[in-house]
């Protein structure tokens, strides 16, 4: 862990909800600190406050990057003493946050301590109820007030551009959006067939999510009930590739409707992005994302047609019977006959995954994502530290 000490340069404070070893989820945060700190590490300190540190991530190691232990990943009073003599000794100007909100009133206390300009960029998934009437009124009152708000807000997907805008009530010139991205480099594929054996004449559906209901594992369940009434049981096999609180439950389910020959839950699962370019498509049917989740994005620069419901906050990143297949959200029959269609069509399948690649490439990579993220640090960010 490297000490922070004064220097001439002002800081750049990046900050991280989690401890330094959370996870293999939290490598696009790491990806944009360490793009950022290589961005302005010629002007600015870049620091990087953890809750805990328990061992510091490669990328974040290699990068010029002072990870400290300083939480403030919590937005309270009982931290702001503390908060405030750190942005007053590292002479921070800016602050780059992840999933807080637009407006706070700890904000303004930030700013008295020198604070120049506040980021917030929200990856937080599902929908949310836009204010009408006075409570709009009130939040439009709000955010104009100086101080209060992030000068910056960034979506993770447009979808959470719009969703700054209509629920939150922000300012436009205030939001913005850097859509979540992938590496476009593919591994050599690995079958699926061998490594659960699956005996290889099945199609094999796949989803790649965390094993809990929000996810949706229980309707995909259900759907492929639906898909065994269908067209038997002989022809297909699906795989969740994931762990999370409720595995055993849907281990548990598969066996009571019957599918236990059917589905494998292996947990998590290492190279999973070798294993997806041996699967026939993908199942995804969360009840929320930021838009779409990565996974999507994994099955898609994999090849696979991806079968979504029309939840806004899920589906983004698909375009119906061109990428894949939107049913209705909450549709079991609907999801079934979904993926009935991509078991028996080949033609299908090849067509959309084709048109499934091709639209991640063009759109979904993660160097466009550094590219716009950079591109709002140096329009708006850097004309507000030198006001």
């Amino acid at each position: 862990m490297t000490k922070v000490d004064a220097s001439r340069k002002p800081g750049l404070l990046m900050v991280a909800n989690w401890d330094s070893d959370v996870g293999y989820a939290w490598w696009l945060m790491e990806s944009y600190w360490a793009m950022i700190a290589s961005e302005y590490d010629s002007t600015m300190r870049s620091i990087l406050a953890y809750p805990s540190i328990s061992r510091i991530p490669d990328v974040i190691r290699d990068a010029p990057i002072d990870p400290v232990v300083e939480d403030f990943s919590r937005l309270k009073l009982s931290t702001l003493r503390r908060q405030w003599v750190f942005l007053k000794r590292n002479r921070v100007k800016l602050i780059y946050l992840s999933d807080k909100p637009a407006r706070h009133w700890i904000y303004l206390a930030f700013r008295l301590a020198g604070v120049k300009a506040i980021l917030v960029h929200d990856h937080t998934p599902g929908q949310r109820t836009a204010p009408t009437g006075l409570k709009r009124w009130f939040k439009l009152v709000l955010n104009r007030m100086p101080g209060l708000t992030a000068d910056a807000c960034i979506g993770a997907t447009d979808y959470v551009r719009k969703r700054y805008l209509e629920v939150a009530c922000m300012p436009e010139e205030k939001c913005y959006e850097a859509s979540n991205g992938i590496r476009l480099g593919l591994p050599a594929p690995i079958s699926l067939h061998r490594t659960l054996g699956i005996p290889e004449g099945r199609k094999v559906i796949v989803t790649a999510a965390r094993a809990n209901r929000y996810k949706g594992g229980d309707f995909a369940l259900r759907a492929l009930s639906r898909v065994k009434d269908l067209i038997g049981n002989d022809s297909w096999h699906y795989v969740f590739m994931g762990d999370g609180p409720h595995l055993e439950d849907f281990r548990d389910m598969a066996k009571n409707l019957g599918l236990e020959d059917n589905v494998s839950f292996p947990g998590r699962v290492e190279g999973v992005p070798a294993l997806l370019q041996t699967a026939t498509c993908a199942f995804h049917p969360s009840k929320g994302e930021v838009g779409y989740s990565l996974s999507i994005l994994e099955y898609m620069l994999a090849g696979l047609p991806v079968i979504v419901p029309d939840n806004p906050s899920v589906s983004g990143a698909t375009e119906n019977n061109v990428t894949g297949i939107i049913y209705h959200d909450e549709d079991v029959m609907e999801a079934a006959h979904a993926i009935v269609q991509m078991i028996q069509k080949v033609e299908v399948v090849e067509r959309m995954g084709q048109a499934a690649k091709e639209r991640v490439r063009e759109k979904y990579s993660l160097d466009e994502t550094h590219r716009k993220l950079r591109n709002i640090f140096q329009s708006v960010l850097e004309t507000g530290l030198h006001s």
